[in-house]
């Protein structure tokens, strides 16, 4: 009798510990990063800069919203813009590729004039997790811009650093 129950014991221990659920690696929501950002054609424009506020959902779909500001090569130009984009984002350990689209809204300046407009982006980028807190991110934006702006952007590539959260 005791016998069978030491048994019964073990095989209980047992059955528990092959139906235990280990807790999954922690899933992160999203993250806010900074950028600095190379336009082109890049006679036409200097060194910009913007953020951008991630939220991932189901580990493969990321939704983004961003604000960039671009100054042109002289005092009275520049741009700013603010885009929405989906991208598939699936995360290779601490390295998430990613790519998509994105639609917004952009205003240029030259002097005294002004135009607004719709500008469509492709994206294409990766990301690098450190620490599972620290962000560091590398993309290229095919830029449209609508209508007939006052200074051509054609493409945008951005370096940045952030935190995830």
């Amino acid at each position: 009798m005791i016998c069978s129950r030491s048994r019964l014991s073990r095989a209980l221990a047992a059955l528990a510990t092959a139906f235990t659920v280990t807790p999954p690696a922690p899933a992160h929501a999203g993250d806010v990063t900074v950028f600095v950002a190379l336009p082109t054609p890049a006679d036409n424009w200097a060194r910009g800069y913007g953020a951008a506020l991630t939220s991932t959902w189901f580990r493969v779909l990321t939704f983004e919203g961003e604000a960039a500001r671009v100054p042109g090569e002289t005092p009275e130009a520049g741009m700013t813009s603010f885009t929405a984009s989906a991208f598939l984002s699936p995360p290779i350990g601490g390295l998430i590729p990613y790519g998509g689209v994105g639609v917004g809204l952009f205003r240029q300046t030259l002097g005294s004039e002004s135009d607004l407009g719709r500008l469509r982006a492709l994206v294409l980028g990766v990301k690098l997790r450190l620490k599972d807190l620290i962000v560091l991110k590398g993309e290229y934006r095919r830029l449209e811009l609508s209508g007939d702006p006052l200074l051509p952007m054609d493409s945008r590539v951005s370096f940045g650093a952030g935190i995830a959260f």
